[in-house]
C-alpha cells in the first residue's frame, strides 16, 4: 500500500516533466510557424517570342493609363484623385511584349498587353486569389488606411494587419484557426510582407466569395471581382461611350504564381485587352479560358 502510493507521485512527477518538455520542445516550432517570412522572387524578364499583334496598345507606357487606350469613342471612367481605380491606372509596368514572369524563374508565352511590375515571394503562393488580395491589401498600406486591412481565412476567421503589427499572431491547422500573441510588434514594410504572406497561405478564391456579395452586370465598376470557387479576376479599369455602353479591363494571376497582367478576348479577328459589358452579362462567358456566369460577378466588402 504504502509502495503504490510512494509509486504514483513519482509517475505524476515524470509525466509533468515530460509534458513540460513537449510544451518547451513546441513553442519555437508554433513560433516559426505562426511568424513567415517573406522573401521576394528573382524574377526573368525576357522578350516575348511571339510577335503578337493586340489594339490599343501604346508600348511606349508604363502604365496601365498610358499603356492600353480606350477604343474609339470611349473614354476612362473619371475617377476620384488617391482611389483605388486611380492606383490601378498609375500601377507601375513591365516593359510591353515580354514573357510572364513565374516566382521560381521561368517564364510562359502570354498575348498580355500589360504585366504588372509586382514582386512575387519565392515560394509561389501569390496565385489568382492572392494577387488580388495583394493590390487590395498595398493600396491600403500605401495611403496608411491600417484598419482596413484585414482577411478572412477560407475557414471564415479573420487576420487583421492591426492586430498582428502589435504582436498577435493566427496559429492555422488544417480548418482550425485561431489568434494568439506569438510576434513582436513590428511597423516595417518585412512585417507587413510577412503578414500578407500568412493570409495568402489560408485564404483563397472561398474567402474572396465570403467576403463579397453578388452584383448585377450593370453595377460592375473597377476594384469588383468575378469570382468562383475556382478562380477569381479583377475589374482593373473601365471605360465607356456616349450611349452609356461600357468596357472593361480585367486582370489576373494563377497557378504557378506570376505577375498579375491584363487578359485579352477576341473579338472577330483582333485581339483586345477590352471586354464589352455585352460580353459579361451573359449567362455564361469566358475570361482566358477560365469559365465563369453573371452570377459570379460579386463586390468585395463595401468596394471602392
Amino acid at each position: 500500500m504504502n509502495q503504490n502510493t510512494t509509486t504514483t507521485p513519482k509517475r505524476c512527477k515524470k509525466y509533468f516533466i515530460l509534458l513540460l518538455i513537449l510544451i518547451i520542445a513546441a513553442i519555437p516550432v508554433v513560433y516559426i510557424r505562426v511568424n513567415p517570412k517573406w522573401t521576394p522572387a528573382e524574377l526573368t524578364i525576357k522578350p516575348s517570342k511571339t510577335d503578337y499583334k493586340v489594339q490599343y496598345v501604346n508600348s511606349e507606357g508604363m502604365t496601365l493609363k498610358s499603356r492600353i487606350t480606350p477604343p474609339e469613342g470611349y473614354s476612362r471612367v473619371p475617377v476620384e484623385s488617391g482611389s483605388f481605380a486611380e492606383y490601378l491606372r498609375n500601377y507601375p509596368l513591365h516593359p510591353d511584349k515580354i514573357m510572364l514572369p513565374v516566382f521560381n524563374g521561368n517564364v510562359l508565352n502570354t498575348d498580355s498587353p500589360a504585366i504588372f511590375d509586382i514582386s512575387l515571394g519565392n515560394e509561389g503562393y501569390q496565385q489568382c486569389a492572392d494577387s488580388i488580395i495583394r493590390l487590395y491589401s498595398d493600396y491600403f498600406y500605401e495611403n496608411q488606411q491600417f484598419d482596413k486591412i484585414s482577411f478572412e481565412f477560407s475557414n471564415g476567421d479573420v487576420c487583421n494587419y492591426n492586430r498582428w503589427r502589435k504582436g498577435k499572431r493566427m496559429l492555422a491547422l488544417c480548418d482550425f484557426s485561431c489568434e494568439i500573441p506569438a510576434g513582436f510588434p513590428d511597423d516595417s514594410e518585412q512585417g507587413y510582407r510577412n503578414y500578407l504572406k500568412s493570409v495568402m497561405n489560408y485564404a483563397g478564391t472561398l474567402s474572396l466569395i465570403n467576403e463579397s456579395k453578388p452584383i448585377s452586370p450593370d453595377e460592375m465598376c473597377i476594384g469588383d471581382i468575378i469570382c468562383d470557387e475556382t478562380h477569381v479576376v479583377l475589374i482593373v479599369d473601365e471605360a465607356v461611350n456616349e450611349k452609356g455602353e461600357k468596357v472593361y479591363l480585367i486582370g489576373q494571376s494563377f497557378i504557378p504564381a506570376v505577375c498579375f497582367h491584363i487578359v485579352t478576348t477576341t473579338n472577330g479577328d483582333a485581339t483586345t485587352p477590352w471586354f464589352t459589358q455585352e460580353q459579361l452579362e451573359q449567362e455564361s462567358f469566358t475570361i482566358d479560358s477560365f469559365g465563369f456566369s453573371k452570377n459570379n460577378i460579386r463586390r468585395w466588402k463595401d468596394g471602392f
